[in-house]
């Protein structure tokens, strides 16, 4: 039976469910969805649990959202209970895609990496699998093997890539960020700065976006929905497990908004007698009190820089979180809050040497060209 039959039904069902005395592990299911929905978490845990304990039909979906209504209390332990449930019932891609992260969130790493290779067995086409793999291989310091991941995962939806790829940055900024680095001989910081650049961004008409789709934990990588957050999947829009996208809003529209970009520019002179071809560097955030949290982007930007010479570097962080385009990131009413400072991570030479700090990130980074 097609589980399409109970996405149709739900919303109807649910509402009549309330008025009603309930006797069936259907009627409890339906109903808990609609209090997950809600995000009336104890009611859903209880209406699920019921639905279980009456052993009603797909019961893999009770135990599915129990894990999460757990999780979005704050017990994670207890949602990789529920999720290895589901799991032993159907193994589905999803459900170990959700565990792998909820593991990564952990610390736990070689079991996340397990789940994730689990998935993509099962769903070879499953792209949010190959990033969430990518994250964690980044936490494991894996940097090529990420992007590889990151690659396949962007060529089977690319609408995957933005978020992707802020995760893979916060993943890198607190690798750098938890290191010292010695400074290049040859190489003499003139001055650094950042700036804030608004710009007005066009909103095409919304388009099916993953289930899955999910916040950035503070290690970085996706996990299960936040319900602090507009615009994540409810149980009606996960339960089918043939679909892999949301439906489009029935009256797509079209709109503008400002976003906040970030410009981060350094000027360095080369002291020394070798060409400079490509320089990695970070620009760190150290906050002033512990009300904060230290930020480091990373940069690596393809130069020219001829002994005796300086040049700029510049590059730009897209907004990728709140409306205002500011998230986390300082912006000219807090950036007095913080002690910035940039590092020269890794230098490479026209004539094929490098120099790296022993502080660097692994893993290749992505060459711009010269500005």
């Amino acid at each position: 039976m097609r589980y399409s039959i109970l996405l149709i039904s739900l919303f109807i069902l649910a509402s009549a469910a309330h008025g009603q005395n309930l006797t069936s592990a259907y009627e409890y299911s339906q109903r808990g969805m609609a209090r997950f929905e809600k995000n009336d978490l104890d009611g859903a845990i209880a209406d699920f649990t019921k639905a279980i304990e009456l052993n009603g039909q797909n019961q893999e979906f009770c135990y599915y959202f129990r894990g999460m209504a757990h999780y979005r209390k704050g017990n994670p332990d207890q949602a990789i209970v529920d999720l290895s449930k589901a799991i032993a019932i159907n193994a589905h891609p999803r459900f170990y895609d959700d565990r792998g992260n909820l593991l990564a969130r952990k610390g736990e790493l070689d079991r996340a990496i397990a789940d994730l290779n689990k998935a993509i067995e099962i769903a070879p086409q499953y792209a949010k699998a190959y990033g969430d793999r990518g994250i964690v291989r980044l936490m494991r310091g894996e940097g090529a093997d990420a992007e590889l991941d990151f690659r396949k995962c962007f060529e089977l939806d690319s609408a995957l890539e933005s978020q992707f790829k802020a995760a893979a940055s916060q993943v890198k900024q607190r690798a750098v960020s938890r290191h010292e680095h010695e400074q290049p001989s040859d190489v003499e910081v003139v001055k650094f700065s950042w700036a804030e650049a608004p710009s007005t961004v066009l909103i095409a008409p919304s388009s099916p976006i993953p289930v899955s789709t999910s916040t950035v934990s503070q290690s970085g990588t996706r996990v299960l929905a936040d319900p602090s957050v507009k615009g994540q999947p409810g149980p009606a829009e996960v339960l089918d497990p043939r679909v892999t996208s949301l439906p489009a809003p029935s009256v797509p529209t079209e709109s503008t908004r400002v976003s906040i970009n970030y410009k981060f520019t350094a000027s360095i002179r080369n002291t020394g007698s070798k060409t400079i071809a490509t320089v990695q560097w970070a620009y760190f955030f150290d906050p002033k009190d512990s009300a904060h949290e230290p930020l480091a982007y990373v940069f690596m930007t393809r130069t020219n820089i001829a002994p005796g010479k300086e040049k700029k570097l510049n590059d730009l962080v897209p907004s990728t979180g709140s409306p205002t385009g500011r998230g986390k990131m300082p912006n000219a009413y807090t950036r007095a809050l913080f002690n910035e400072r940039i590092a020269i991570l890794r230098l490479d030479y026209a004539d094929g040497s490098s120099w790296q700090s022993s502080g660097a990130f692994g893993g290749p980074q992505q060459s711009r060209p010269p500005h």
